[in-house]
């Protein structure tokens, strides 16, 4: 062991938030050959395509109430004017 190490130039350790989850799961041939093409076309690998995808739909999910409220607001929204 060396009595004094430089850490001037270390890199600082990912966040929690910005760790991977390595796991294992199947995809059918024809799937992974689309994830494949479509993230050539964006510029990027099919597991960054893939978790980008993901991602996208997540976010534009909605839970059910938050759907129903939005259908009421549209639809009281009509009914006052």
């Amino acid at each position: 062991m060396k009595d004094e190490y430089n850490f001037s130039k270390a890199k600082k350790g990912k966040k929690a938030k910005e760790l991977k989850v390595i796991k294992t799961f199947r995809l059918d041939p024809d799937v992974l050959d689309w994830l494949e093409i479509e993230g050539n076309k964006q510029g990027m690998g099919y597991q960054t395509f893939l978790n980008w995808f993901l991602r996208k739909s997540m976010d534009q999910e909605t839970s059910v109430e938050a759907r129903l409220e939005k259908i009421e607001q549209a639809v009281f929204h009509k009914k006052a004017r």
